[in-house]
């Protein structure tokens, strides 16, 4: 990678170069639309939770059923595997937890944590040296979320 070969070195430049791809082209801009959601979301109280908004045991089967299975694990380690061959308890608790972010209008703090990933952009990985730029980052969500 650039010419590097150790590890530590490798990971710090993908660390330098994906913070910099997401990061805000225009400072005062980003400001701006912080303090306009800010004021937005002071008065926000969403949609009333009714019953087309409920999460219900069989939903959350149907879902976890429909999962690809092979796919990265997420920050936590855990999979769609995990879910799949799990004990049939853990839909109704799934549910029960969804259905609480719902009414209290409160995601959990580990939904949001992901990884990112470089992945290849050219079918010449091997054959050329590489830098930052012939990768594109993946990031990979908790499964739960």
């Amino acid at each position: 990678m650039d010419g590097c070969v150790n590890a530590h070195t490798i990971a710090c430049k993908f660390r330098d170069h994906f913070a910099e791809a997401y990061s805000c082209n225009n400072a005062d801009r980003a400001e701006q639309l912080k303090t306009e959601y800010q004021s937005l979301r002071n008065e926000y109280r969403g949609l009333p939770v009714s019953e087309d908004h409920t999460f219900d045991t069989d939903l959350v089967s149907h879902v976890i059923a429909d999962l690809k299975r092979g796919k990265a694990a997420g920050i936590y380690g855990l999979s769609a595997e995990h879910l799949l061959f799990s004990y049939p308890a853990v839909c109704v608790v799934l549910a029960k937890l969804f259905q609480l972010v719902m009414v209290c209008c409160h995601v959990p703090d580990g939904f949001r944590y992901s990884y990112i990933i470089p992945i290849p952009k050219t079918k010449e990985c091997f054959s050329k040296p590489l830098s930052c730029n012939d990768f594109r980052g993946i990031a990979i969500s908790p499964i739960m979320s």
